[in-house]
């Protein structure tokens, strides 16, 4: 387990958009996201939970469901990018904005949520995402501060310092970076589809029922890169991703009572990992089991 350096204060994200409709639009937002470089926020809302129960648990969750919901909004807003040929440069320009959902929807369970267990899951998932992102911005050259530096220094094998602007003669073609941006697109629909839940009034099983697609979407975009990406520093990023994410998901399954199917085998060799469904449990790889176990030792 990674030791743990809390993030410092940052202002919490506003309400800024609510679903009002139901997740049948999902499958439609993203046809445009990669290739055309633009998505409808309110088509982004429509596939988020929507409100069809007025008792009084589910009013009482509210805040916490506008608030997710808002966050998503902002994320895929920040994920419509216009691609550039270069799959390594356009990962980290979709996967930090993704990050920081996941950073916001943790935050949002902190405020909100009340399994102890659930809120150290949550811290977690917010210094994890704040030292993945700095390993992903130093694995592509840009200049970092000395803190995000010291979050980068805690990921395996990650460089803590910007590498040096070297000339290439690589050319980039947006058409050869289709297949990526093409399992992308199959990756944040499906995400935002599953993602989509009717709100039963308890914050926390809500917010795992939607945090784990999310993190199942984080999978699935690490995965990619590892087929199609080129930069060494930033595929061994892809790896940390694919594992925090995956011993995060089974983290946040047990805290709420769920059960664990069998194994996945190989969740970082994306030529042999079969993806599982977001709505199903994930379990770690046998040769993770003892971190795992190390890492839920220390939560209690």
């Amino acid at each position: 387990m990674k030791t743990m350096i809390l993030p410092p204060p940052r202002a919490l994200p506003p309400v800024l958009l609510r679903a009002t409709k139901s997740s049948a639009d999902a499958r439609r937002i993203f046809s445009s996201l990669l290739i055309a470089g633009s998505v409808s926020l309110a088509a982004v809302a429509a596939a988020l939970p929507a409100w069809a129960d007025s008792s009084s648990s589910v009013i009482k969750e509210r805040p916490f469901i506008d608030e997710t919901n808002a966050a998503m909004t902002t994320m895929m807003a920040n994920m419509t990018i216009k691609p550039t040929g270069n799959v390594d440069h356009d990962f980290v320009a979709m996967m930090i904005p993704h990050h920081q959902g996941a950073i916001d929807m943790a935050e949002d369970e902190l405020r909100y949520g009340q399994n102890q267990l659930l809120l150290r899951i949550s811290q977690e998932i917010v210094v994890e995402q704040l030292q993945e992102i700095a390993a992903m911005r130093i694995a592509v050259g840009e200049k970092v501060s000395p803190y995000e530096a010291m979050l980068a220094a805690s990921i395996p094998g990650a460089a803590t310092a910007a590498a040096p602007t070297q000339r290439t003669t690589e050319t980039f073609s947006v058409a050869a970076e289709g297949p990526f941006l093409r399992e992308n697109d199959v990756a944040m629909t499906k995400m935002m589809d599953d993602m989509a839940i009717k709100p039963t009034g308890e914050v926390d099983r809500d917010f795992v029922a939607m945090m784990v697609p999310h993190h199942q979407g984080a999978i699935e975009m690490a995965q990619a890169e590892l087929r199609y990406g080129h930069n060494a520093q930033l595929r061994r990023v892809a790896q940390e991703i694919i594992v925090d994410e995956i011993q995060e998901i089974t983290l946040m399954r047990l805290a709420v009572g769920e059960a664990l199917p069998p194994s996945i085998a190989s969740p970082t060799d994306p030529s042999q990992v079969q993806t599982p469904n977001a709505q199903t449990a994930i379990q770690p790889a046998p040769e993770m089991s003892m971190q795992m176990a190390h890492h839920h030792t220390t939560m209690k």
